[in-house]
């Protein structure tokens, strides 16, 4: 039996909807999403009733990427069964669905300026530049990258779901099966470590140790120790060996072996507020060999400058021109 909702929790709820409607909408600015963070980190309850609506979201991104392929609409909604979502609700995920269909700015934002819906609603997030530890119960560690966002499962089992960006975790060889679901797969491990990290529909897979199962589609495979692996909704990669330094960044460094400049660009915008952006093509295809602090990436732009003889504009915002 479903426990009736507080008068205090249906108050939350609204507002909650009434951020993600200003959103979806359109109307919300930079500042307004500062605001909306403060107000989720005001209560444990304001988290919970974002979440709900992040949950409510995440099923409108589904409802509305196959509006392309057909001219019926679903919203699944995230609820009991018997529950009868108000008016409100109903007219949010309709906006929501109108939104998404003319331009994915709420899904995917531009340049990663704010989080997405529903990585707000996520039940642990961290910023740009932040990294956090999650305990789950005493035999499961996290260690939360950059811009990642992951949300507790409904799964029987223990378990998370890898929203966006990057995790390692650990689990102790006591720990009952545990699952993490990132994107089109199910990872589940009863001991070792894994670095997993998503980036839009694909997901790579690293065992460091121990060894872990993927289920994706209909196949599934076991990775040993130093072995890795990337799918998307096209299915499974092929096996490969791991990169050693793939969970450097829970040392505080960033690691490249001849690595095109482009990709160095990529993965150091991922730790740094604004943006750096590369303006010659060719410039973005030489290759780069570095162990970079991840706090000193001030010193990234004067690395390039110097090995590359290239031209750097800094612009406000954190913006800096390359090429």
């Amino acid at each position: 039996m479903t426990e009736p909702i507080s008068a205090q929790d249906e108050v939350l709820r609204e507002e909650a909807l009434a951020w993600v409607s200003r959103i979806v909408l359109g109307e919300a600015t930079t500042a307004d999403m500062e605001s909306l963070r403060r107000w989720r980190d005001t209560s444990p309850r304001h988290a919970a009733a974002l979440a709900e609506v992040g949950r409510v979201w995440r099923g409108v991104e589904a409802a509305a990427g196959s509006l392309a392929l057909t001219d019926a609409v679903s919203i699944p909604l995230d609820e009991p069964v018997g529950h009868r979502p108000s008016r409100r609700a109903l007219l949010v995920a309709g906006s929501a669905v109108a939104a998404a269909a003319v331009g994915l700015m709420i899904v995917r934002p531009p340049l990663h300026l704010w989080p997405s819906l529903a990585e707000l609603g996520a039940d642990y997030r961290t910023s740009t530049g932040e990294q956090r530890h999650v305990s789950l119960a005493d035999s499961v560690s996290i260690e939360m990258n950059t811009q990642t966002s992951i949300a507790r499962t409904t799964d029987a089992a223990a378990g998370i779901e890898l929203i966006s960006g990057e995790v390692a975790v650990t689990i102790a060889p006591i720990a009952p099966q545990f699952v993490v679901i990132a994107g089109v797969g199910r990872i589940t491990a009863h001991r070792g470590t894994f670095n997993l990290r998503r980036d839009g529909a694909t997901v790579g897979l690293t065992c460091i140790d121990g060894q872990v199962n993927l289920q994706c589609d209909d196949r599934s495979l076991t990775l040993g120790p130093a072995k890795r692996v990337s799918y998307d909704a096209d299915g499974l990669g092929e096996v490969a060996a791991a990169d050693p330094d793939v969970a450097a960044w829970r040392d505080g460094m960033l690691v490249f072996h001849d690595t095109p400049l482009a990709r160095v660009v990529d993965e150091v915008n991922r730790y740094r507020a604004g943006r750096i952006i590369l303006m010659d093509a060719a410039l973005g295809r030489r290759t780069v060999t570095a162990r970079i602090e991840l706090n000193r990436l001030d010193t990234v732009m004067l690395q390039i400058r110097h090995i590359f003889d290239a031209r750097v504009r800094t612009l406000p915002g954190g913006i800096v021109l390359v090429g």
